[in-house]
């Protein structure tokens, strides 16, 4: 892909997340255009249904996601603090959860992937889900053996606290406050 085209569809998919994350399915093409600065035709060109869309913007974040597991991962492998890079990627995670939240049920009403992280034996090895799922098992491992973080707690459970960040219209002070208390419930005592 050309270094405009990728820059292209880089802008449109962070215009897309935000645009379908506060108004849904029901964001228009022609104003995510607008938005991220290319024409109609290029939005067309690189995703042709709205569905299309959705489900990029939907990989993109699980991309990201892995990304940003892998690096926290590669600090603490270089000797960064294993609770504090859970902590930061908790409070990452947790408050892009609400928009990828948002732009999930939107890809389901239009008929696109999901793509939920599901059960970790059922991912397919390497793809995004599969590396952001094998990062953060085994930061969660590191920072429990080192007395970080409580050692009863679980990949599966750490799911279920971001599943449980409160989402629009909840204000994002009291949003904050969630995760802050939750970072703090995962600490070892």
């Amino acid at each position: 892909m050309r270094i405009d085209a990728a820059r292209n569809q880089a802008r449109i998919l962070e215009v897309a997340r935000r645009l379908v994350g506060e108004q849904g399915p029901e964001a228009a093409m022609d104003d995510i255009a607008r938005e991220a600065g290319v024409a109609v035709g290029t939005l067309y060109r690189h995703f042709p249904t709205k569905a299309a869309l959705v489900e990029a913007v939907v990989r993109d974040s699980i991309e990201q996601l892995a990304e940003a597991t892998e690096a926290a991962l590669a600090r603490v492998d270089a000797g960064a603090d294993a609770g504090a890079e859970m902590a930061d990627l908790f409070r990452l995670v947790a408050r892009r959860h609400a928009v990828d939240a948002a732009v999930k049920e939107a890809a389901a009403s239009l008929g696109a992937q999901a793509w939920d992280v599901g059960e970790p034996l059922a991912l397919e090895p390497g793809s995004p889900e599969a590396r952001a799922w094998a990062a953060i098992v085994r930061l969660l491992d590191i920072a429990a053996a080192a007395g970080l973080v409580r050692a009863d707690v679980s990949p599966v459970d750490l799911l279920v606290l971001v599943a449980g960040v409160p989402r629009d219209p909840v204000a994002p002070e009291v949003r904050d406050r969630y995760i802050e208390i939750v970072i703090d419930g995962l600490q070892a005592r």
